[in-house]
């Protein structure tokens, strides 16, 4: 593998132009994505036949639990139950049903208020009520739009949050025609928002935001500071490494919305050719780290409050931390691997590439790097440390903070109502701080000589001094808060509505069934799994994620805890597929292309995401099955004691 790089970034942008970057071959960028598409297509012709004639029958327990699970169904559906009573609790309040004592129902009134969640709240099937002309339509519009929003620069100059919403308002109109047209059931966009991620985001920004902007040298330019680093290669691990923890500790979405502005900082600051291995080693690794732990991404929470049987958090991590650590290492590989001429600039192969990172090895490239790096910080030491003085009063005021946050988040907190909170009080004393702490702007105007003039005064007609008028205070309305990406969330708004109504069709889950065949009831044994996981990799890319796990929960609803350890690390793998395979990739596109960086987009980011994403994703599901400790039956169903 030859690992010739660009110039080095220290070269000035004039040279740069003169001599611009060969662009590679179609081999060299889409090659790897080709073998490995090509060799999870081998594994599964291997393992289940070419047509699925490999497919092994139900086992004698297997029919056993399906038999089991029928019966269990069918009594749900015999019980009485009080309507008025669901009402005056809230269909979607499952709080506390998981252990009902045996006065208020037991197992089975759980059972059945689980049962009414997941068919009323979680998952309307209104498939039959479409027309076939109704689904072709429906699935038609979704189809294009997703084309427009994975590539938009192929069309009008809109962006992806005026596409999005513009499909969402498209998807609304066309669904009231087919109403009226008797080809589809009428459409209730506002349920098919879900409001949580769009408060989180909300919470996150403003978090984000005034931690910026409260104080210069502060807690958020400590941060930056802290992951840079003269040699490339270093710099791309230090931000894996504080995206994989970061993910796994707090959520993926977060993660990437704070540190996505300062990758591109690092970036300008050391005049990097190409920001793309930086932004790809955050969005990655945010997206892989955020699966080893059940609080890392949105779509971890939900599996954890749908699951039938108690799925802990320890459990989680334990089952997670083989494969999760696997992939980051794979992915990580395969990272310095693709872009090592970026990474390792003026090294002559593999070989020396390997040197580099464990033995310290340097080419000229990387010492004239590391030189002009130290030259200009010996230059800014000396301002730097007038400036900083350590730590002020309003960095230790913010450290405290987000310390509440993080307990309020691992606790179990409310995330939304968590950030939100955090923000507005990081609001209010912004506010306060700028009133009665910072300094004062003066209006002193002065002469051609540098002299101070005098204030001007002002007099009314009859001579008599007007006072001034006391400045108008400018207010965080006027100021900070303008700088809330409220397109980001209008982008994920327009998301949930045309996925929404591309779900209402049943397209996504006929395609699930007719995929799965004959492993529907054993998606989780060997060998089904590899198809399984590549199907659900499919749909996340698709539908989504989240609306992929509604669904697997309403068509398997007592699926058991190991099976739902697979779907949690497949439809988070499976985020790094193509762009829109999570909302953390759309969030590090849209913020940096907020500072200027247009580099991650979805033609650049496919030819690593794919060939990585499947590697890591078939590396970790056998892992996973091979060594896991989540329980392969549904004790709430009495499996475990039919094994027993």
């Amino acid at each position: 593998v030859e690992c010739s790089g660009p110039a080095s970034p220290e070269v000035a942008p004039t040279n740069a132009s003169k001599t611009p970057a060969s662009k590679p071959s179609f081999l060299r960028k889409w090659g790897p994505a080709l073998v490995a598409v090509a060799g999870v297509i081998v594994v599964n012709a291997i393992l289940l036949g070419p047509t699925g004639s490999k497919v092994p029958p139900l086992s004698h327990r297997q029919l056993t639990v399906k038999s089991m699970r029928e019966e269990r169904t069918q009594a749900v559906l015999d019980m009485d139950w009080d309507h008025e009573a669901d009402l005056n609790r809230g269909l979607h309040n499952m709080e506390g049903s998981r252990n009902l004592s045996e006065a208020d129902g037991g197992m089975m009134e759980y059972t059945r208020r689980r049962h009414r969640f997941l068919g009323e709240y979680v998952h309307v099937d209104v498939s039959g009520e479409f027309s076939l002309f109704g689904k072709l339509t429906i699935t038609a519009i979704y189809f294009a739009f997703w084309v427009f929003l994975m590539f938009p620069n192929w069309f009008l100059p809109i962006g992806r949050p005026g596409i999005a919403l513009g499909g969402g308002l498209s998807m609304v109109v066309v669904r009231y025609v087919l109403l009226i047209l008797g080809h589809g059931p009428s459409f209730d966009a506002p349920k098919v928002i879900i409001l949580e991620p769009l408060f989180l985001l909300f919470g996150l920004m403003l978090t984000t935001i005034y931690l910026e902007k409260m104080e210069r040298g502060g807690l958020f330019d400590k941060l930056r500071d802290s992951l840079d680093d003269p040699v490339n290669w270093k710099r791309s691990a230090k931000i894996m490494l504080m995206s994989t923890i970061g993910s796994a500790a707090v959520m993926n979405d977060s993660v990437v919305l704070i540190f996505s502005g300062v990758v591109v900082d690092l970036c300008v600051r050391h005049k990097v050719a190409n920001s793309l291995p930086y932004l790809l080693s955050l969005a990655t690794t945010a997206n892989t780290g955020s699966a080893l732990t059940m609080t890392g991404n949105p779509q971890n929470i939900l599996i954890v409050s749908l699951a039938y049987d108690d799925i802990s958090w320890t459990e989680f991590l334990m089952n997670m931390v083989i494969p999760v650590t696997a992939a980051s290492i794979i992915n990580a590989a395969m990272l310095f691997l693709y872009y090592s001429g970026e990474l390792f600039p003026g090294s002559s192969g593999f070989f020396e590439c390997f040197g580099i990172i464990f033995n310290g090895n340097r080419t000229p490239e990387m010492l004239a790097q590391e030189h002009a790096y130290h030259a200009r910080n010996v230059a800014k030491q000396t301002d730097v440390e007038e400036q900083s003085g350590g730590w002020s009063v309003w960095s230790k005021i913010q450290i405290v903070l987000i310390t509440i946050f993080l307990v309020c988040f691992a606790v179990g907190l409310d995330v939304c109502v968590t950030s939100i909170c955090a923000g507005a009080i990081l609001m209010v004393l912004a506010a306060w701080k700028r009133q009665h702490y910072d300094p004062k702007p003066q209006l002193i105007e002065y002469d051609a000589e540098g002299n101070a003039l005098p204030p001007k005064k002002m007099y009314d007609m009859d001579g008599n001094e007007i006072e001034p008028e006391e400045e108008e205070l400018v207010t965080e309305s006027e100021t900070t808060l303008t700088e809330v990406d409220y397109g980001l969330l209008m982008l994920f708004i327009g998301q949930f509505i045309l996925i929404g109504s591309f779900d209402d069709t049943g397209v996504p889950q006929g395609f699930f069934s007719l995929a799965m065949g004959g492993c529907a009831e054993q998606m989780t044994s060997v060998p089904c799994v590899y198809w399984f996981v590549l199907v659900i990799t499919i749909l996340s890319n698709v539908a989504s994620n989240v609306p992929v796990v509604q669904m697997l929960a309403a068509t398997f609803p007592y699926a058991t805890p190991y099976d739902w350890v697979q779907v949690a690390f497949s439809a988070t793998i499976a985020g790094n597929l193509t762009m829109l395979g999570s909302a953390a990739n759309m969030i590090v596109a849209f913020q940096a292309a907020k500072v200027g960086d247009r580099t991650f987009t979805s033609e650049r980011h496919a030819p690593f995401g794919i060939p990585s994403t499947l590697i890591s994703l078939y590396a970790g599901t056998f892992l996973l099955s091979t060594i896991h400790f989540a329980p392969e039956c549904s004790e709430k169903l009495g499996e475990c004691e039919e094994e027993a």
